[in-house]
């Protein structure tokens, strides 16, 4: 992923795509799923149509709610306290609502009654005007009935009042209800019941602005009460209708040691339907936050045969990273490979059956780092057995009275049986014999039914001799109607994961499927996930296609449905197909060539599920010619309402098929150039695909689409004509066609929703009417590489969010663009006729993104400072820019690219931006940044490399973590420091020693770092051994700001630090010195307990005029080791930092700092480190010496004016000073 969100280099359209689905989730699904989503988006072919990586035997419960909805008063507080505080909460991934609009009617939305009944927790943060806001009052009414009704927690804050004017409403909360009482002097008890919500939500415990100061540690110490109680009602929540599984929960987290500094890997064994997938689970939704990776993988065993262990390991990095990773070879890069070995990680590897499937996955001492845990559920105890598995723990049935608790919950919906049916309970739970699944099923089967019904159950159950899970499962199956039956084999053999929407309309009556549905839920046969996914435990999907293998055992063409693709292969070429057959799905991917003769679908008249596909991340034209019809195809069956055929080989349909049944037609990579001859009326079809069919002319105009709601001609393209088709079509995708005019009647289309036109290289314009279409919500014309004019808008589109014009040659926009109410992201990279933005570009204020990367826009208009819903900008390679002087008004920017522009001057009020996290101002012309840049207090990263005029850095914020500024040929002088470092509190020693459990360790943290380069700035050097003196002030004041933010907890652990500059000696304060790269040091006698911090560390690398091309690029590493008396021990810790490329006519310095942990070390160690270089993007050392290096060991010293405070030095404490940190 990029700087810039990581998006930018993603195909067209899916961008927003991604940010929709996410939007759509937002508040509904886990912040681990959100996360999942945003990665998985980026894999699949359709963005809209994948599902979370969802639990395969147990489904993780999705909570729809949001964590926190904040209530405030918007001209209080939006801009200062609430931002802070909201920008917190994000920050510690705490799902927030916050109302943003700011034009309000007189009664509160639905929505926001919606979002506060959604929310775990409403935050109130009265202000001085607070009462006067009726909105906010009705709000507050709201949040008190929840409080009330359904227990929700209530955090009052006051912000710069005093509580007794809101409970007594005097003040200014006083004068707001002699306002209210005049305005509503015919309806008294309204005001009255504002008066009474706002004197019971006052006298619950809070938070007053005025006893705790200064607002960053108000802030810090909500948001670590909202956490407490988040972490209290999940842990609570986790347990909610689980039988048993606290103390099996338990056991487990007692073999995970977390805390200890080693890796374990720990097997979670049992049978199917036993709560494997549920333990592992609740595990990870309780401890998953203490790391800094985590991931969830379920299905390992389903997904790895669908897509290959490749694919799935790219998952599984993807979402510990929380990025978007292409990893396409057998081995691991190294840079990706130290990453993951830096990282303390946990992660759920779910139902492996196969040992290469865990090693691949997880394999190996290195993989993850030091404290990680991996979790692996599986039935095979053989997977733990062949592999490095620590610990196993098996999972057991429950118990009597567990199994009828379990039962009663969804038999009778209560914990407690019924007296009357104690007896009949009893008995149907030992033949559960402690299956939580079995009871589960049966409990639902029963639930409702008298006792005649529970007896004749018993007398099924007790026929058979030995009964084992299938035999209880088939008691409730053959209780279903024929339909529902007929609705769960499909599941189970074909749509496990797919969309509810979809497997419902390609059946031949909906509504009688989504009826059948819901008696499969209630059942607990099938589940639906929070979007809409179908899901069923992957015992209940055996048990479904046993039953189906049973129809036949030994002749796949006489059952009903066939997924396997040997069967298919088999009833295919031998032509065994029959009559039986209803559906057919086939990989063929998986076989080889297929030559199938003009009658090979004769026999199979009842056909109404026919899929020959390729897995989603598999592409490829071989896969096209997998399947052969040298003889044509004569007949297809009428029952079809399902066709897909990937690489269909024909030029048409068969002439004689009669499609009135087909519901979706999908024949992607064809060969077809008309999908029939004649006249043919498609009355049922929904979707047609007809993408990458290169033979495709025109769309057809003999036949009939009435019911046609989504088309994609994508890549045709031999397509010229846009095609007449009906007004009910939602998405129409013909991006890759080579159509070059749009027809006015475009505005008939008055439900469209999604236009693609990526790549429509003929096409020059756009017709006016397009504003007619109401409904649109994404226009996409990236790369139409002749689009020159972009159309008047003469009436408001409120609905249209995306436009790309990315690659276009469009030369303006027009000022009617301001009709676009509901545009929320503008794409113009790469515009090169594109000079200017219209003047009222302010009046978008729904817009969140405009990217203009490499445009030819040389003025922003002063009104961008009004968007102050905008949080990314980028205008990077725009040659000439000008800006705006006042930028204040984006009160919501948190990433702003202006890098390449030629800027002479960054405005003055820069730091008004004070949502800013990520500032690229890189090869630009100015000699100074402003002094106002200290107060972005969010700022993160900053880049300011090739700034060839910069000469001095004013004093940065606090929270910057990367400073780039290579390549500034003329910098001479970094920021200045104070000379007195600041004291911290001793309790934060004790902090550090949670990440140390066990009397023997010592670890350097490696990652992260605060990294500042300054490569190739080599007027840095000729201040001689001014610059590298002050490299000591600056080391300590960022590791005292290191330990600082670690104690608020805005970092997991301390960070580390790197500095690299042009230099060829060791700074003189470096105690220990030596030539080359290693170096011995030996610690101080008494101060290795508690005083030790870390270690400053140093290496000279020297260039060579003759190394070869491309070696700039490397990583400076750094391996240690300890020895201690009497117990001599190795531990390898290799930190690397990402240098940027450098000149090879001098040398640089890499200066860091690295926190240790050694709590409960004997005094007196010795240490060695041994430094190197190596090239990034290979394994191999890259040939850049060390010539030199250096190590200085960070003490903790007691301040001596301050108790129970401390500051850091470069020199060893005295005993004295040892004792006093140590009581």
């Amino acid at each position: 992923m990029d700087k810039f969100g990581g998006l930018s280099t993603m195909d067209p359209c899916r961008r927003y795509k991604i940010r929709a689905a996410v939007r759509k989730h937002e508040g509904k699904v886990t912040e681990s799923q959100l996360s999942t989503l945003k990665n998985l988006c980026c894999f699949g072919n359709k963005v809209l149509k994948i599902s979370f990586m969802a639990a395969s035997s147990s489904c993780l419960a999705a909570q729809c709610k949001y964590d926190v909805f904040v209530s405030f008063r918007g001209e209080d507080t939006r801009d200062n306290f609430t931002s802070h505080l909201v920008a917190a909460l994000c920050r510690k991934k705490i799902k927030t609502f916050i109302d943003e609009q700011l034009d309000r009617g007189d009664d509160i939305s639905p929505a926001l009654l919606d979002a506060i009944e959604r929310s775990k927790i409403s935050v109130i943060i009265f202000s001085e005007n607070y009462a006067s806001s009726k909105w906010c009052l009705d709000e507050l009414v709201k949040i008190l009935e929840c409080k009330n009704k359904n227990a929700q927690m209530v955090v009052p804050v006051f912000y710069h009042v005093d509580p007794s004017d809101v409970r007594k409403q005097t003040g200014s909360f006083g004068d707001a209800f002699v306002k209210h009482e005049k305005q509503f002097k015919g309806i008294p008890e309204k005001v009255q019941k504002w008066r009474v919500v706002l004197t019971e939500a006052s006298n619950l415990s809070g938070w007053d602005s005025m006893n705790i100061r200064p607002e960053a540690k108000l802030v810090d110490e909500i948001i670590e009460d909202i956490l407490k109680k988040l972490k209290d009602k999940s842990f609570s929540s986790d347990f909610e209708g689980l039988v048993g599984i606290y103390s099996r929960i338990e056991q487990i987290k007692s073999l995970l040691c977390v805390g200890l500094p080693d890796f374990q890997i720990i097997g979670i064994w049992g049978m199917g339907g036993i709560g494997k997938t549920t333990i592992a689970g609740a595990i990870f939704n309780q401890i998953s936050n203490d790391f800094e990776g985590r991931c969830f993988m379920a299905n390992v065993r389903e997904e790895s045969e669908r897509g290959g262990l490749v694919y799935l390991r790219e998952r599984l990095y993807s979402e510990i990273l929380e990025e978007t990773l292409k990893i396409r070879t057998p081995s691991v890069p190294k840079c990706i490979k130290e990453r993951l070995q830096q990282m303390k990680v946990f992660v759920v590897l779910d139902d492996v059956n196969k040992p290469e499937q865990l090693d691949y996955l997880a394999g190996g001492l290195d993989r993850f780092g030091l404290g990680s845990r991996v979790v692996v559920t599986s039935r095979d105890r053989q997977v733990f057995d062949k592999c490095r598995v620590d610990k196993i723990y098996e999972v057991e049935g429950l118990n009597q009275n567990e199994a009828l608790e379990h039962f009663s919950n969804y038999a009778f919906r209560q914990n407690i049986c019924p007296k009357d049916f104690l007896v009949l309970s009893e008995r149907i739970v030992f033949y559960a014999n402690g299956n939580p699944l079995a009871l589960k099923v049966l409990g639902s089967f029963l639930q409702r039914k008298c006792k005649l019904q529970w007896e004749n159950a018993l007398k099924n159950l007790t026929r058979i001799s030995d009964p084992d899970i299938y035999d209880m499962l088939k008691i409730s199956y053959n209780e279903l109607k024929q339909e529902e039956k007929s609705i769960f084999l499909d599941i189970a053999c074909f749509f496990k994961g797919d969309d509810k929407d979809f497997m419902t309309r390609i059946q031949d009556d909906p509504e009688s499927v989504h009826y059948g549905l819901n008696v499969l839920v209630d059942k607990s046969l099938v589940a639906l996930s929070c979007n809409n996914k179908l899901q069923i435990h992957d015992l209940l999907q055996e048990f479904g296609r046993e039953i189906v293998r049973q129809q036949s055992v030994k002749e796949p063409g006489k059952r009903s449905r066939l997924w396997y693709y040997e069967d298919v292969y088999q009833v295919l070429k031998k032509n065994k197909g029959t009559e039986s057959i209803e559906g057919m799905f086939l990989d063929v991917s998986q076989i080889e060539d297929l030559h199938l003769t003009s009658r090979a679908f004769v026999k199979m008249p009842n056909l109404r599920l026919l899929k020959f596909y390729v897995p989603g991340q598999i592409t490829g034209s071989d896969m096209c010619t997998k399947v052969h019809l040298q003889q044509g195809l004569q007949y297809l069956p009428d029952e079809l309402r399902y066709f897909h055929w990937y690489g269909y080989p024909l030029k048409a349909l068969p002439f004689d098929f009669s499609p009135e049944n087909l519901i979706e037609l999908n024949l992607p990579h064809s060969k077809v150039e008309q999908i029939w001859e004649g006249k043919k009326h498609f009355n049922n079809l929904v979707m047609l695909c007809l993408s990458h069919c290169e033979s495709l002319r025109c769309f057809p105009q003999n036949i009939h689409f009435r019911t046609l709601i989504e088309i994609d001609f994508s890549y045709c393209i031999n397509l010229t004509e846009f095609p007449e088709i009906s007004g009910n079509v939602i998405e129409l995708d013909l991006k890759g066609t080579a159509i070059e005019e749009i027809p006015s009647s475009i505005e008939c289309l008055t439900k469209l929703e999604e236009l693609d036109l990526a790549y429509c290289r003929r096409l020059k314009s756009l017709p006016s009417s397009i504003c007619k279409l109401k409904s649109l919500h994404l226009l996409c014309l990236y790369n139409c590489s002749n689009f020159e004019i972009f159309p008047e808008i003469l009436e408001k589109m409120e609905c249209l969010e995306y436009i790309d014009l990315e690659s276009t040659a469009v030369k303006e926009l027009p000022s009617s663009v301001e009709q676009l109410k509901g545009l929320r992201e503008l794409i113009l990279e790469d515009c090169s006729e594109l000079s200017k933005l219209p003047e009222n570009l302010g009046n978008l204020k729904s817009l969140k993104r405009l990217f203009a990367k490499r445009s030819a826009i040389s003025k922003l208009p002063s009104s961008i400072a009004y968007l102050d819903e905008v949080i990314e900008l980028s205008f990077h390679g725009c040659r000439g820019l000008v800006l705006p002087p006042i930028l204040s008004g984006l009160s919501s920017l948190t990433k702003l690219d202006l890098s390449d522009c030629d800027v002479m001057e960054i405005p003055q009020d820069i730091g008004r931006a004070s949502s800013l996290e990520i500032l690229d101002i890189s090869g630009n012309d100015f000699d100074s940044l402003p002094a106002s840049i200290k107060q972005l207090s969010r700022l993160r990263e900053l880049y300011l490399s090739n700034c060839s005029m910069l000469q001095s850095l004013p004093e940065l914020p606090l929270r910057v973590k990367l400073l780039d500024a290579s390549n500034c040929k003329q910098l001479q002088s970094l920021p200045e420091l104070p000379s007195c470092l600041e004291e911290l509190p001793i309790s934060i020693l004790e902090m550090t020693s949670k990440h140390s459990l066990g009397s023997t360790q010592f670890k350097i943290l490696a990652d992260p770092c605060m990294e500042l380069t300054f490569t190739d700035c080599l007027k840095l050097n000729e201040k001689g051994n001014n610059i590298l003196a002050d490299l000591r002030l600056i080391i300590l004041h960022m590791a005292i700001a290191s330990l600082r933010l670690f104690s608020e907890k805005e970092f997991k652990k301390p960070h580390g630090i790197s500095i690299f500059l042009p230099g060829s000696g060791i700074p003189d304060w470096f105690s220990n010195q030596g030539s080359g790269s290693s170096i011995t040091i030996q610690l101080s006698q008494h101060c290795c307990s508690t005083n030790l911090i870390g270690f400053s560390v140093c290496a000279v690398i020297e260039y060579e005029d003759d190394f070869p091309n491309g070696g700039g690029y490397f990583n400076v590493g750094c391996s240690y080791c300890f020895e201690i008396t009497a117990l001599s021990e190795t531990k390898h810790d290799d930190f690397w930092y990402l240098g940027n490329q450098v000149s090879t006519c001098s040398d640089h310095i890499y200066i860091g700092f690295r926190p240790c942990i050694n709590f409960g070390l004997p005094d007196g160690i010795s240490v060695s480190f041994h430094f190197f270089t190596y090239n990034l993007f290979t394994n191999n050392e890259n040939g850049h010496k060390v010539k030199s290096c250096g190590v200085c060991p960070v003490y903790a010293h007691p301040n001596q004016t301050k108790l129970n405070t401390f500051t850091i030095n470069m020199l060893p404490p005295s005993e004295e000073e040892c004792d006093e940190i140590r009581k």
